[in-house]
């Protein structure tokens, strides 16, 4: 397609939610960037790189993608080609001069809408290291599609090494949009997710306010507006996003009682950490057991989806109600139950979702039941084409929710490592860390005896 017929689109839904965040971040349009660096034991040619980097370009597609704004709309296409130029290699004298030096370009707007997707910068370290830094606009990847750019980089640089044939090709991102762009389309489909949702909800009285900083801000919400059934609060505020992320390592020993369930089990670190932090929560907001996360889900399902980079992962709605005489072992059986039915309807908008919860319960633009979004990071050996690697993610210094945490395996020191990003104005210091330290209690506790009732584990964290 020749670059005066090129194929145009709308945003996605996924990508719709990422432009709401931006647009409502009124002072700092870095909240909807994704900084991270890989540092590589691996010495690294840099001129065989900046050769990779081009021919990633070119398989890629989303590295080529395109944003407008006109007026209200949005419009994106691909370009056929593009030329990044030079990356810069940057030496640094000690980490806390990598440290300043990539957090400060992490709070430096990318301007999507105005041509600039991304920053790259390879880089040498103190220690005698190489390593790449990448800063993109979460409306052209996700944190997979990172993942995914990273490892297919290394793929290419090792192919061009060599002499060898290139890696596979990668999906394609563009197939991926007008796939996103048919669902919206389809009436009925969205209907059945949209009834899915609105009964999921419903039930139980609907689901009720829970912060990490507590229940003081709904009980407060509770007295102002003289309602004390009140279940929803203010979550939300577009002026006052100073924000700071804080890395918590885990201990090695407290890591391999949890990496030795997952393995014995087969459950996921995802969902082990949620229930850690969901027990927090209850204890925190009243010994409620009913609790409402955000998930960040990357939804890839098909071979394509697997290997295309690109904006696919949405908040999904997560919502658990857990009774205290569970175990461990069946608290985690339900949580998964409650995964498989959601994932279901995942392609359901959530903004569209957003939208109906405040319909239903007359929440106001602000208000909300929800105060966090999880993710959880599939780092393995070979997530970096097996090459051994350090992975890290830089503060953005403003965020339009108050808090998202994220948590990873390191697998080279096989420990477990969470991180952070919350907003000062709204939970302080002292509650991230009792967040931190209850929810690995209790996922030892847990893990270590999966037939341990919840309640146990609710009389022992603080």
């Amino acid at each position: 397609m020749t670059s005066t017929s090129r194929e145009i689109f709308s945003l996605t839904p996924p990508q719709e939610m990422i432009n709401f965040m931006l647009k409502y971040s009124f002072f700092h349009k870095q909240v909807t960037q994704i900084p991270a660096s890989i540092t590589l034991t691996r010495k690294i040619d840099f001129d065989i790189m900046q050769k990779a980097f081009k021919t990633e370009i070119e398989r890629n597609d989303c590295l080529r993608l395109r944003i407008e704004k006109k007026g209200k709309n949005y419009r994106q296409y691909f370009l056929d080609s593009f030329d990044y130029g030079t990356v810069p290699v940057k030496n640094f004298s000690s980490p806390e001069e990598l440290e300043s030096f990539f957090t400060a370009d992490a709070q430096k707007t990318i301007k999507v809408f105005k041509g600039e997707d991304f920053r790259v910068f390879f880089y040498n370290t103190s220690d005698g290291r190489n390593g790449i830094f990448f800063n993109v606009s979460h409306l052209i990847m996700d944190a997979t599609a990172v993942f995914i750019f990273f490892n297919d980089l290394l793929a290419v640089y090792e192919a061009l090494e060599t002499g060898t044939e290139l890696p596979k090709p990668l999906g394609s991102y563009r197939e991926t949009i007008r796939r996103e762009l048919e669902y919206i389309n389809n009436a009925e489909k969205v209907k059945k997710d949209q009834d899915f949702y609105i009964d999921y909800f419903a039930k139980d009285n609907g689901p009720i306010w829970n912060g990490v900083m507590g229940n003081g801000p709904l009980l407060e919400a509770r007295k102002k507006k003289k309602n004390p059934d009140l279940r929803a609060c203010g979550s939300f505020d577009p002026i006052h996003d100073k924000a700071i992320l804080v890395r918590k390592p885990v201990s090695f020993e407290d890591s391999k009682v949890i990496l030795d369930y997952m393995a014995e089990t087969g459950v996921s670190g995802e969902l082990i950490s949620q229930l850690g932090m969901r027990l927090h929560v209850s204890k925190i907001n009243g010994n409620t057991n009913d609790t409402h996360f955000l998930l960040l889900s990357n939804r890839r399902k098909t071979v394509n989806e697997k290997r295309s980079g690109g904006t696919m992962a949405s908040a999904m709605p997560w919502r658990v109600i857990l009774p205290p005489d569970l175990t461990f072992a069946e608290a985690i059986d339900k949580i998964k139950d409650v995964q498989g039915d959601i994932m279901r309807h995942v392609n359901y908008p959530f903004l569209r979702w957003r939208d109906d919860e405040s319909n239903m319960y007359h929440y106001s633009m602000t208000d909300g039941t929800t105060t966090m979004m999880l993710s959880w990071f599939p780092l393995e050996k070979d997530t970096m084409n097996n090459w051994e690697y350090e992975f890290h993610s830089y503060n953005l210094g403003s965020y339009v929710m108050p808090l998202y945490s994220y948590a990873m395996k390191d697998p080279y020191k096989d420990t477990l490592r969470f991180a952070y990003l919350h907003r000062t104005d709204t939970i302080l210091d002292a509650d991230i860390d009792s967040l931190h330290d209850n929810t690995i209690k209790a996922m030892v506790m847990g893990c270590a005896n999966p037939e341990i009732k919840l309640s146990e584990i609710l009389a022992e964290i603080d």
